[in-house]
């Protein structure tokens, strides 16, 4: 669904505006998702123990959950 104007016409340039900072917050929350997990992987390896299953994650700031 796009972004409306104040007068209600579709406003591509703000909706594009908005989607393109949302991507890079989803971007950059993925990465230090990646960065967490492959030190958790390092960290229960180092310990003898491998992760079987999957790591579900809530983001403290958002209250996001990423599975």
């Amino acid at each position: 669904m796009m972004l409306r104007n104040e007068e209600g016409y579709n406003d591509p340039t703000a909706d594009g505006v908005l989607q393109e900072m949302a991507r890079k917050e989803r971007e950059k929350t993925l990465g230090r998702i990646k960065i967490a997990v492959h030190m958790a992987r390092d960290l229960f390896g180092w310990f003898g123990f491998e992760i079987e299953e999957r790591i579900v994650l809530r983001d403290k700031q958002t209250g996001k959950i990423w599975r």
